[in-house]
């Protein structure tokens, strides 16, 4: 009896469960525990060096996902790196006086010792839904989506940090949309409109340094746009 040989397509989504894989389960297990610690984080009044240890511990489990998944392992490689680079262009905004993090902190150049990870979790989170919107739905999906879905969910992010006292933004150009900056918005859906493109290479540490050149850029130059747009 002949046997149907196993494609890499095959072998990825082994398991699937009503259109979900395997690795499709885990992403939404990570997230889903990213929703419930940020919501204690935002809702309660929490000690800072807890969202240090929620941090380290979201990061292990993407550790244990990657270890386990290679549609998600290059990925998340990918967003650590960036996650660390990023430091650079948050420093910037907080010489801008727009970006504010608490004194009591332990700092990375501009940033929480925390900041990198949390980049390297939304980073692998978008940069998944871009990979898998493309099996689905083609490039234009993978690029739209995870723009439109970073604008929403790092907004709630960037909103619950506010009231949490994680950090807020004093002064921004041109417009507020609440308590979060116009331009960072706008940054965040430019930046996460490339990510599909530079994972697609699947070469993590290259497309990690460009992604993180990608974040500089899309904030850089949203800030600079709205500042003359509000001059």
């Amino acid at each position: 009896m002949s046997k149907t040989p196993e494609t890499a397509s095959t072998q990825r989504f082994a398991g699937t469960s009503h259109g979900l894989s395997s690795s499709d389960r885990q992403m939404l297990g990570w997230l889903g525990v990213n929703m419930v610690v940020f919501g204690h984080v935002a809702l309660f009044e929490t000690p800072l060096w807890l969202t240090y240890a929620y941090n380290g511990l979201l990061y292990a489990i993407g550790v244990w996902i990657a270890f386990r998944s290679s549609a998600v392992r290059d990925i998340f490689v990918l967003g650590s790196v960036a996650g660390v680079l990023e430091v650079g262009v948050d420093a910037f905004l907080v010489s801008t006086g727009s970006l504010v993090y608490p004194d009591s902190l332990p700092m990375l150049v501009g940033s929480p010792l925390y900041m990198p990870l949390s980049w390297a979790l939304v980073v692998t989170y978008f940069g998944y839904l871009g990979r898998r919107l493309s099996e689905e739905f083609g490039p234009l999906a993978a690029t739209i989506g995870p723009s439109v879905a970073a604008m929403v969910l790092i907004g709630f992010f960037e909103y619950g940090a506010h009231f949490a006292g994680i950090w807020w933004y004093e002064s921004a150009p041109l417009a507020m949309l609440g308590t979060v900056p116009a331009f960072i918005v706008v940054g965040e859906g430019l930046m996460f409109a490339a990510l599909y493109w530079l994972v697609r290479l699947r070469r993590p540490l290259l497309g990690g340094v460009a992604f993180a050149a990608v974040i500089s850029v899309s904030y850089v130059g949203t800030y600079v746009l709205f500042a003359a747009l509000g001059g």
